[in-house]
């Protein structure tokens, strides 16, 4: 019998890694890495198999897939264009952007599942053909379409049935109540389908091109793992996929069960916790950056600092990093050797600039096709390669175009080069990745233009990504007291000045458990940075890659609710994803709940490649107490919750 491999993928918005890992003994065979390529996947993702030998890819039983495509999406404020159709909402989310098309619309549904107010179908046929112009998904929202998601079908049919647009339904995404929040999280899963389903057409092209046929999961943000054809449906609950299968990678590789877990990638910085072996879910849902969602995940406190972060100055020798990602110089100018000419002037020209706040070492470069509506002067990126920022603006004729830059730049019709963490480690000879030259440039004229040496110009960047660190581990651990305890971190960082004679606060503080570090940058970064919080920074092997590990060690694990509710009139009411349905009797609604949910569930495992899974199911009534002794019926919830491994089939 051939041995069973699985085959783990980490599409990570800088590098795309690869881990063959043996499913008997758990060990890691291969790893590979590769730069991930914009915005098709596919090329980094064949990189990164290259080197893999062809006898070991053809013993890979399963595919997983991990991903921070849509967390970088929401942190970055990327992604499709979509609408809102709102039905019986009596105003627009807060946290819905005003230039996102909405149509507000009559309907909806009460508590109890009846008709708020009927459904205004022809104000919505009267709209649709403006509304879903240069559309690339509509998501569809009800109130109260937990209790009978009637109108968000019939919306949702209407639209599928005139127009080729994806459509997301509200109560889909979410059973939970909140009707703001589960309205945020499906315009989200619209604004992610198109990014997730090139993604997920990027990876299956190179599967089959290395003869790979094994059925292909994603791992959601919670750590368990569903198909790729769920992904195409829900790209949302990909949402902090990528920290989730950190994770459970880190929690392989490192054998310990309670531990803070920080992984540092190019683009940001996961926190989350390990306690007894399990990994802490967020029970108010995901929230990334500012946007609160419904997606069941780890909780995990991301923030926008990484290897690949950009540099800015701020103020009289100050600086910046992140939380925006730019390429690395070293990057960009391997494949742009032009680059290396163009910093050589700016590095003749800095002492000139006659503001502090200008980025010098800012690239641009085009990232697609030729827009017509750009301005003239900057056509010209598709013929003779990047621009600099700095010289743009220290010629009169193109300052002006200098400005429209960054705006091109959110619409992703150019991309950002700069200096890095990633080019510091690059000039100091601590890492190896694409031109030095353009590295050690890059430093040398971001530290003339700061006023430093390049020594303290390092300094600095490493201690501002050690008090963003620390900063976030003390909000993130420290609850209630984590805001109070956090503007202590200035204070860390200056003990150092404190005179050894005088009297003073010697402030200290640590944490319990050990910090597991992984990612690509974590052995440069986490460990002096944790030694401030007294704690031992693990850094395991196979570090670098713990993401695609996470992704071939994880489970499907399907949870799903139901609710039982009695009417005025004495009947009974069953609530669950398929709609609303009214009984005679407490007990046939339960009875018909527990073989709905559990035929819905089945079905669900089969399509994620589970054939026989384990299925719990929990029903709990709710009663309220009279003077009498005896108890009203609230309502009854059900709750199934099934699991089980994608069947990894033997061959040969």
């Amino acid at each position: 019998m051939k041995a069973e491999y699985g085959l783990g993928i980490d599409a990570g918005g800088t590098y795309t890694d690869v881990v063959l890992l043996d499913f008997a003994t758990g060990r890691v065979l291969r790893a590979r890495k590769a730069p991930t390529t914009h915005p098709d996947h596919s090329e980094g993702i064949r990189n990164a198999l290259a080197n893999l030998d062809s006898d070991l890819l053809a013993r890979v039983n399963m595919v997983s897939l991990a991903t921070t495509l849509a967390t970088n999406a929401i942190v970055e404020d990327r992604g499709a264009k979509a609408g809102l159709i709102l039905v019986g909402y009596d105003q627009v989310p807060p946290d819905i952007p005003r230039t996102t098309p909405v149509l507000m619309v009559d309907g909806g549904h009460t508590v109890s599942g009846d008709e708020k107010a009927p459904l205004d179908l022809g104000a919505i046929e009267a709209e649709l053909g403006a509304f879903t112009a240069q559309m690339d998904a509509v998501a569809v929202a009800g109130f109260f379409s937990v209790r009978n998601p009637e109108h968000e079908l019939r919306v949702a049919k209407l639209i599928r049935e005139r127009y080729d647009l994806p459509v997301v339904r509200g109560h889909r995404i979410s059973m939970r109540l909140d009707a703001v929040k589960r309205a945020t999280t499906a315009w989200w899963n619209a604004r992610l389908i198109p990014l997730i389903k090139n993604l997920i057409r990027a990876t299956t092209t190179v599967l089959l091109e290395k003869g790979i046929q094994a059925p292909l999961m994603v791992v959601r943000g919670d750590g368990t793992l569903m198909s790729a054809q769920s992904a195409l449906d829900r790209p949302v609950e990909t949402m902090l996929s990528g920290p989730a299968a950190s994770i459970l990678g880190a929690k392989h590789l490192s054998g310990l069960r309670n531990a803070l877990i920080v992984d540092m990638g190019g683009t940001t910085t996961d926190m989350a916790t390990l306690s007894g072996g399990r990994v802490a879910i967020d029970p108010e849902g995901a929230q990334v950056g500012r946007w609160k969602t419904h997606v069941e995940a780890a909780k995990v406190r991301t923030i926008g600092i990484g290897g690949d972060s950009l540099i800015s100055p701020r103020g009289d020798r100050q600086l910046t990093v992140g939380p925006r990602r730019v390429v690395p110089l070293c990057v960009l100018a391997e494949q742009y050797p032009q680059m290396v000419q163009m910093l050589k002037t700016i590095q003749r020209r800095i002492d000139n600039s006659q503001s502090r706040n200008v980025i010098p070492c800012s690239f641009y470069a085009a990232s697609g096709q030729q827009n017509p509506g750009m301005d003239p002067s900057l056509r010209g990126l598709w013929d003779r390669g990047p621009v600099s920022e700095f010289l743009l603006f220290q010629d009169r004729r193109t300052w002006s175009s200098a400005w429209s830059l960054e705006q091109y730049e959110r619409r992703g019709l150019v991309f950002r080069s700069s200096l890095t963490p990633t080019d510091i480690r690059v000039a100091s000879g601590q890492f190896s990745l694409g031109n030095p030259e353009a590295a050690r440039l890059g430093m040398a004229i971001f530290a003339r233009h700061m006023g430093m040496d390049e020594s303290d110009f390092a300094e600095a960047v490493e201690d501002e990504i050690k008090k963003k660190l620390l900063t976030e581990a003390v909000l993130f651990l420290g609850d209630t007291d984590g805001e109070a305890l956090s503007h202590m971190v200035d204070r860390w960082f200056r003990q150092s000045s404190i005179p050894a004679d005088g009297v003073s606060l010697d402030v200290k503080m640590s944490l319990t458990a050990p910090v597991i570090g992984v990612g690509a940058p974590a052995k440069a970064y986490l460990p002096r940075a944790f030694s401030l919080l007294q704690a031992r920074c693990i850094v395991p092997e196979s570090y670098e890659v713990s993401v695609a590990v996470g992704a071939v060690v994880g489970m499907v694990d399907i949870t799903m609710t139901g609710k039982v509710r009695r009417s005025d009139t004495g009947n009974y009411y069953l609530h669950t994803v398929a709609g609303k349905e009214c009984f005679a009797t407490l007990e046939q609604a339960i009875e018909q709940g527990r073989c709905l949910l559990e035929n819905i569930a089945r079905e669900r495992m089969q399509r994620n490649h589970v054939r026989e899974p384990l299925i719990d199911l929990v029903v709990e009534e709710k009663r309220v107490k009279t003077a009498y002794g005896d108890g009203i019926h609230l309502e009854t919830e059900l709750r199934l919750r099934a699991t089980g491994r994608p069947n990894v089939w033997k061959r040969g």
